[in-house]
């Protein structure tokens, strides 16, 4: 299986491959461009962003180098023609020689000027950037002797969780240079697994939420003592909301055997991965609220505020959200009569059916007697990359799998009726040198930047 990876921020997604580029996608404008790694480090392992006063992209590959991209944002469109034409480079900082295992996670801080790294033997190393000086300093900070599967932070507390155990560090004195490690529970792991931990705000104080074998989740306090285990077994027997999906797959993963990652959703929700399967759980209410188990394969996830990006495949990105995207991406109504890009005008859509189940998707205004906020938050909807969900009648017995089958049929051949950009379709052999795309340039820290290099069509015009 490639190593790919998907992070995202409102604007912008990046996606990690395994040749060292780093695909850069402007969610507003469409736009792509590549990033290259030093040396076009191969099998790129993990991507992380942070938007700060610039985006800042962290990318760790499998032979432990670690890169910083620094991209600066775009001007606000009144500000003077001079700081529009003094605009800046990408910047590149490397990480080099702290890691001698394959990066396996990495975490910024809020504002960008620190980033942990992780590795397969349990190394965790900081770097503190100077952007004023053009420098980054790392150190090694911990080591935990097995694979770091998962960490997060917050004031005064980095949170690290390995195969092994979970474990809390702080600097000691209020410096970085020494870390104080405390265990989250007094009980070992009685086996190697990749086990996440996070911190979140339940029942108005800030824990501690650690994944254990057998669908448990622990709540621990800041200070590692476990105050309560959430048991799932029940709720993972019981038939729970399936996410819709336009193109799911015909086997769906029937036999999940354990949580994996956390990742924090709308309010007190939560985003986990159990053996290619993605559940949305609700903690407060100790209940499994939606689940997506028709998925070809989880190669990675991302969450970033209400919706949730799975990386279905090398070729295959799916948006999960409970509204609809605004970007850029054509958006697929219920009836598949409108298709609008965020900049056409806005028509009047079909409102979508209320079912009586808690669970249900609503996307339209809410019934007269209630306030917003009233009831409990739906479920997300499923889109896949170029498409938005929205809720289907449900017949009984055989005419509901033909009215489902007939929608779907419906659907892609309305989507191979749309034009398309000649250029992505796939064409075997090589390409010629000429035709081939510029990679941007991007500066290399304390380096002198190269030229790009010009096309023979483009020498021959000048």
């Amino acid at each position: 299986m490639c190593e790919l990876n998907v992070a995202a921020v409102e604007h912008f997604i990046a996606l990690g491959t395994n040749v060292g580029l780093v695909f850069w996608y402007n969610r507003k404008t469409g736009a792509m461009e590549r990033l290259a790694t030093e040396g076009g480090s191969p099998e790129l392992r993990c991507v992380r962003i942070i938007s700060s006063v610039e985006y800042m992209v962290a990318v760790g590959c499998r032979a432990g180098m670690v890169n910083i991209f620094q991209i600066p944002k775009a001007p606000p469109r009144d500000v003077c023609a001079e700081l529009l034409l003094k605009a800046k480079p990408i910047e590149r900082y490397t990480v080099r020689g702290l890691h001698r295992a394959p990066i396996t996670e990495l975490l910024w801080s809020k504002n960008g000027m620190k980033l942990f790294s992780a590795d397969a033997c349990g190394v965790v190393v900081l770097t503190e950037m100077g952007y004023s000086t053009k420098t980054c300093q790392s150190r090694e900070i911990i080591n935990e002797r097995y694979e770091i599967v998962q960490m997060d932070l917050r004031p005064g507390q980095l949170l690290v969780s390995s195969s092994f155990r979970t474990v809390i560090c702080q600097p000691e004195d209020g410096g970085t240079q020494r870390w104080r490690v405390a265990q989250v529970g007094k009980k070992d792991r009685k086996m190697l697994a990749p086990f996440g931990a996070i911190f979140a705000e339940l029942h108005a104080k800030q824990q501690i939420v650690a994944t254990r074998s057998g669908f448990r989740l622990w709540l621990a306090d800041c200070e590692g003592n476990v105050a309560q285990t959430l048991i799932f077994k029940e709720q993972m027997r019981e038939t729970n909301s399936e996410i819709s999906l336009l193109n799911p797959s015909r086997n769906p993963i029937r036999i999940p055997t354990t949580f994996g990652k956390l990742y924090p959703f709308e309010a007190h929700q939560m985003v986990t991965v159990a053996n290619g399967a993605l559940f949305l759980l609700d903690l407060e209410r100790v209940a499994i609220v939606g689940s997506l188990t028709r998925l070809r394969h989880i190669v990675d996830v991302a969450v970033d505020r209400n919706e949730i990006l799975i990386l279905e495949s090398s070729r295959s990105l799916v948006r999960v959200a409970t509204l609809p995207d605004t970007s850029h991406t054509t958006v697929v109504f219920k009836n598949l009569e409108l298709f609008a890009c965020a900049e056409s005008q806005v028509v009047v859509a079909d409102e979508c059916r209320e079912e009586t189940t808690e669970c249900t998707p609503r996307t339209g205004s809410q019934p007269a007697g209630r306030q917003q906020g009233d009831e409990e938050r739906a479920p997300p909807v499923a889109v896949a990359v170029v498409s938005g969900s929205s809720a289907v009648d449900q017949p009984d017995g055989e005419a509901r799998l033909i009215n489902v089958h007939m929608r779907k049929l419906e659907l892609f051949d309305t989507l191979n009726e749309l034009k398309y950009d000649e250029s992505i379709l796939f064409k075997s052999g090589r390409r010629s040198r000429k035709h081939r795309a510029k990679v941007n340039p991007i500066v290399e820290i304390g380096q002198i930047p190269k030229e790009i290099e010009t096309t023979d069509d483009e020498a021959t015009a000048s």
